[in-house]
């Protein structure tokens, strides 16, 4: 991290296995993830990491970060935009 910078709040870091998925705006599953700012709360954007800590996605958290790491079951995060997805240009009205 940068020298005198706060540390990244609402942050969730997914497993390899499922980042392919996330990329493309899939949700977030709570097995999936690795580890999460414990200070999460639902209904918060969030973003989403690889392994590596590069983003992949950003969206709303449907759990707490606490939930997320020890759920096995359920939504963690929906995606709003994944890195892979395309962004639709919209064309001027007339």
């Amino acid at each position: 991290m940068f020298e005198g910078a706060k540390a990244p709040r609402l942050w969730v870091k997914v497993a390899a296995e499922a980042e392919p998925f996330v990329r493309r705006g899939k949700s977030v599953f709570a097995k999936h993830v690795m580890d999460a700012d414990k200070e999460i709360r639902p209904q918060e954007e969030v973003i989403v990491t690889n392994q590596d800590n590069k983003v992949i996605a950003v969206g709303r958290a449907w759990l707490t970060g606490k939930e997320m790491k020890a759920f096995q079951r359920g939504v963690a995060v929906r995606i709003r935009r994944g890195l892979a997805e395309e962004v639709k240009k919209e064309t001027p009205r007339v």
